[in-house]
């Protein structure tokens, strides 16, 4: 009996040992515009079903062009309108109007972070044994150092607390108070020590190249019988708006001569040559034919600078030049993870999905297996390997606990309600040195009474007018009340922003008050709470 269980034991360790799991690289981009990227610029693409012209120059995305065209394309995929919410979903799969960071930004003086009780995506594959490693921009809080990186399930981190750094220097500034903001943490639930010895050139010191530099670090160290996981949020291209020369150089006299412009493109095609080099380096160690590649833009593109056209809005709104996101996949080049290469999926997907997407391949359920609260995000993986139906019917968009403002999508339809980040008379706006030879009109608001109060209410069908140009709000009467009771249904579940319910700003957040001077964790706070 003994040999038998032994045996039955040795198999088992057996198979255990030969389970192999995908090496997972997610890639975010920041503030990426939706024509800022090759695939889109002047053809046809879910926003530009006519394959009108929409900018003059082009930014060259060559690395990012190639990978798309190895993977799927996601062109009906959205994203929240700014940086922490965004990252806030991918990180938890749940909305912002669940786990109270969004729809703003947290600051750098802010007394809060993302509560403990959500529980993020690199702690979910460490269930299956994944080595996780953050590089780039966090911004989901760190008043406490418990809401940091290494605490949240991150092996290692190298990167931004925050958000709008200087892309030379890596400091901050806010509230009055100013400070060093990049830190390199190598061991597990420790902040790390700030990095201050930068020799500071094109090849060292600009953070995208900093980080570049590191994950090839990362990945020439890895051994290759583990599976590796690395959340790579660059900073690119969020402002302030700065690039090495050699990038401004081929751009100096295209998009009319705009500064703005110009960087941006340089900004793109900095980032553009590091995901190039990040994947050579996974070709080299061995990695690569077993790595499933996600990226992602985190909101629109800012204008004037970015490119959104012709899509209404841009980063911080509502309307599609907001949230509909560039992002694409590209599966394993073996039998891990497997996507068909060449494809396009107009499939409605969120960014809350990358959990549970991931989690499934790793053969994780995070609710029952890891704890997670319930997801907002749905399972997309056989959307993306098998080309099936996506069980997603909605998206929250962005929802306020109390009131009207915001939106939300539900099948072919989005519903907006002036406020909460959507601003009426919002136009299509070109980017600078480009002159359209065809713009959309401002469409007209409808004032709709709810409980007696007069709001003004935009209704589109996003599929068939992705521009947002016809308000069938006044057409259609009936449709709107379903929105109207799908909206207050999400609204019964939303819960308020924390910038709303916290201290603007923490005198402790101050980096003089550190022994280190920078930012980081705040000292003696009386408003931080580990919640």
């Amino acid at each position: 009996m003994g040999t038998i269980t032994g045996f039955l034991l040795l198999c088992s360790v057996h198979l255990a040992a030969s389970v192999q799991l995908p090496h997972i690289l997610f890639v975010l981009a920041d503030d990426y515009g939706w024509n800022d990227i090759g695939y889109h610029q002047n053809k046809k693409s879910s926003a530009n079903p006519d394959a009108l012209h929409t900018t003059k120059d082009i930014i060259l995305t060559p690395v990012l062009d190639n990978l798309a065209s190895e993977g799927m394309k996601l062109e009906n995929y959205y994203v929240q309108p700014l940086c922490s919410p965004t990252r806030g979903t991918i990180l938890t799969g749940r909305y912002p109007s669940h786990t109270g960071i969004g729809p703003n930004v947290i600051k750098p003086t802010h007394p809060y972070a993302m509560p403990k009780r959500e529980v993020m995506l690199p702690a979910v594959l460490k269930k299956s044994g994944y080595k996780t490693h953050m590089v780039g921009k966090w911004h989901q809080g760190y008043c406490d150092v418990r809401y940091t990186p290494t605490y949240r399930g991150f092996d290692t981190y190298t990167g931004y607390l925050n958000g709008a750094e200087d892309y030379f220097e890596h400091t901050r500034a806010d509230s009055g108070f100013s400070g060093l903001d990049f830190r390199n943490s190598t061991k597990i639930k420790d902040l790390g020590a700030p990095v201050k010895d930068l020799s500071c050139n094109e090849t060292t010191c600009y953070s995208t190249h900093v980080f570049t530099h590191e994950v090839e670090r990362i990945i020439k160290n890895h051994n290759p019988a583990e599976p590796l996981f690395i959340y790579l949020p660059y900073q690119a291209v969020h402002g302030p708006l700065q690039a090495p020369a050699s990038y401004i150089l081929p751009y100096e006299n295209k998009f009319g001569g705009n500064k703005d412009r110009i960087m941006d493109a340089a900004m793109v095609s900095a980032m553009d040559e590091g995901i190039g080099n990040i994947t050579r380096a996974m070709k080299k160690a061995g990695l690569w034919n077993d790595t499933l590649l996600v990226f992602s833009t985190d909101n629109g593109g800012p204008i004037p600078h970015s490119n959104n056209y012709p899509l209404r809005g841009h980063k911080s709104t509502n309307w599609e030049g907001g949230v509909r996101g560039v992002s694409f996949i590209r599966g394993t080049d073996s039998d891990l993870a497997p996507i068909p290469a060449g494809t396009t999926s107009m499939e409605l997907m969120h960014s809350t999905d990358w959990l549970p997407t991931l989690a499934s391949l790793a053969g994780i359920d995070p609710e029952q297996d890891a704890g997670t609260l319930e997801l907002d995000g749905v399972n997309q993986w056989a959307v993306f390997n098998k080309n099936a139906t996506t069980t997603r019917t909605s998206i929250m968009h962005n929802v306020p606990a109390e009131g009207y403002g915001g939106a939300i999508r539900v099948g072919q339809y989005k519903l907006l309600f002036e406020g909460y980040q959507t601003a009426g008379n919002m136009p299509q706006t070109a980017p600078p040195g480009f002159i359209p030879a065809h713009n959309g009109t401002i469409p007209k608001t409808f004032s709709l009474r709810i409980n007696g109060t007069a709001v003004n209410t935009w209704l589109f069908d996003v599929l068939a007018d992705p521009t947002e140009n016809t308000n069938l709000a006044p057409l259609r009467s009936t449709l709107l009340q379903e929105m109207l009771g799908h909206y207050e249904a999400y609204q019964k579940t939303a819960v308020p922003d924390l910038a709303d319910t916290h201290a603007k700003t923490d005198p402790a957040a101050n980096p003089a008050l550190r022994k280190d001077a920078t930012w980081g964790p705040f000292p003696n706070s009386n408003l931080c709470k580990y919640l």
